[in-house]
């Protein structure tokens, strides 16, 4: 997990609904991490603490990276009719982080229906890339990510150019 100051390894216990519905509950405004490891941003190979129980305030996240995207848990939206999931690849700067990576919507991207509808915090993104804008040599890539909508400044669809190549367009995976 990343703030804007601190990397934070550990475990969080979302239960059997996943991470996604977990982060997105809007009673709680904290989340546990379990067996917490804390380093500063601009010191990554330096711990400066580790803590049994770390609570964490949920509107400091920017992002939590997983190691698999099944450990997102169902993150669809209720919607009525059919309508195909379609990946998008996007360009998201955030809390000083630059992220690369892959959105799902229903159909064409919509950034109104994307960033503003709804009422989740955490929207998943995957096959991820993470860059500190201050500190470019922190990076990390994940399967899957959540990341804080609330902190977005900016996003945009990547150009065709700009995919990476291990999937293009014409094979992003498309979920029913």
């Amino acid at each position: 997990m990343y703030t804007a100051s601190h990397r934070i390894l550990g475990r969080i216990d979302p239960g059997a609904s996943g991470l996604f519905s977990y982060l997105n509950i809007p009673t709680t405004n904290y989340l546990e991490v379990e067996g917490a490891l804390l380093s500063r941003l601009h010191q990554p190979s330096r711990m400066v603490a580790r803590y049994q129980t770390l609570w964490v305030v949920k509107d400091e996240i920017v992002t939590v990276l997983l190691s698999s995207r099944a450990e997102i848990g169902p993150s669809g939206v209720a919607r009525g009719g059919y309508s195909t999931m379609v990946a998008h690849w996007v360009h998201l700067v955030l809390g000083g982080y630059e992220l690369r990576g892959q959105v799902e919507t229903p159909g064409k991207f919509n950034y109104g229906s994307f960033m503003i509808e709804g009422d989740r915090i955490f929207i998943p993104l995957y096959n991820t890339e993470l860059i500190a804008i201050l500190f470019p040599d922190i990076r990390a890539s994940a399967p899957a990510m959540l990341f804080n909508r609330e902190m977005v400044d900016a996003i945009a669809l990547l150009p065709k150019e700009s995919i990476p190549p291990r999937s293009s367009p014409e094979t992003a995976r498309a979920v029913p």
